[in-house]
């Protein structure tokens, strides 16, 4: 038989673009906002913390934030999902009474909502990170179509429609109007009735929304805003928050003077159809009154500027092992 002679060349070749595309395939692992594994989820212990008074899930990361009862400064607490913390973000926004937190597709949501008034507050936070310092989030003015009210529970869903629960006489549901943008007052439409003393409200990843009371939790269809069942919290009488856990399909509930959040089943059946992929198209950067885009004004260069030298540069490194590999 004939030996091919390229055929000892061809063979390294193809261990050294083998090796190539891994160091690619490193880049792509390192650049922020690929998702890690889910990690389990017992009762979890917030380390370094205060008692949440607003507990939102981001999925994609692994990661909870935490809004704690602070001067009115808007500050987020980040942990990762087995409750180690991570590092404070940070704004120069003032909070009249910060009461919940919401997180959808990498933005947050912070309710300045507390106590009796026409009008609340819903700043956004886009891509907040660990250890930054934000000039401004995106305030969004909310307007109640019957008066003052107070309110302790937002929750924000798939296609970014903000929902408030408020408290006090006649409780209720509130959906803001669609399209509400930055620097401008949306109305706010009363969709159902509220259990009385909701102090947290979430989101579920597939659809549902689940209110909490200091011992309840209650879970709406979204689509009628009926109940869809109901449960005891054990043990907990004055506790305040309630966010989904980043596998999803269950709740996590905070105690009132304890940084434990405990893993409870939602009450009632899950959806058959479960909510599809958001439709929502990304709102237009709102521009700041001082020339900047609300994405812009929203970050800083230890959010951007850093993130993007260190992806470069790795990118580069593969690139030039590429080539050396190859030219062998």
């Amino acid at each position: 038989m004939t030996r091919d002679p390229s055929h000892h060349d061809r063979c390294p070749r193809r261990a050294r673009l083998a090796a190539a595309v891994a160091a690619l395939a490193l880049v792509g692992l390192a650049v922020p906002g690929a998702t890690p594994p889910a990690a389990a989820e017992p009762t979890i212990t917030l380390t370094d913390a205060d008692a949440p008074l607003g507990l939102a899930t981001d999925h994609a990361r692994n990661r909870f934030w935490v809004l704690s009862e602070e001067s009115g400064t808007l500050r987020l607490h980040a942990f990762t999902g087995d409750g180690q913390a991570e590092g404070t973000m940070s704004a120069r926004d003032r909070l009249v009474d910060g009461q919940a937190l919401a997180f959808v597709d990498g933005e947050a949501y912070v309710g300045d909502i507390g106590g009796s008034r026409g009008e609340v507050v819903v700043y956004r936070v886009t891509e907040p990170w660990p250890g930054t310092e934000i000039n401004h989030a995106a305030a969004l003015t909310l307007a109640y179509p019957d008066g003052a009210h107070d309110a302790a529970a937002l929750f924000v869903d798939a296609n970014h429609r903000i929902g408030v629960v408020t408290q006090g006489d006649a409780p209720g549901v509130y959906l803001a109007d669609e399209g509400a943008a930055a620097g401008q007052t949306a109305g706010l439409t009363r969709v159902a009735d509220a259990p009385a003393d909701v102090t947290d409200a979430t989101a579920l990843v597939d659809g549902r929304v689940v209110l909490r009371t200091a011992t309840e939790l209650v879970a709406l269809d979204p689509a009628s805003w009926t109940e869809l069942g109901r449960a005891g919290i054990e043990g907990e009488q004055s506790g305040h928050a309630v966010t989904e856990t980043v596998s999803s399909g269950r709740v996590l509930t905070g105690l009132a003077d304890d940084t434990a959040l405990v893993a409870t089943d939602v009450p009632g059946p899950a959806p058959a159809d479960p909510t599809a992929e958001p439709t929502r198209e990304p709102p237009a950067p709102a521009a700041s009154t001082d020339g900047e885009t609300e994405a812009e004004s929203t970050r800083t260069f230890a959010q951007t500027g850093t993130t993007t030298a260190i992806v470069a540069a790795l990118a580069v490194s593969a690139v030039a092992a590429m080539v050396v590999l190859l030219r062998r």
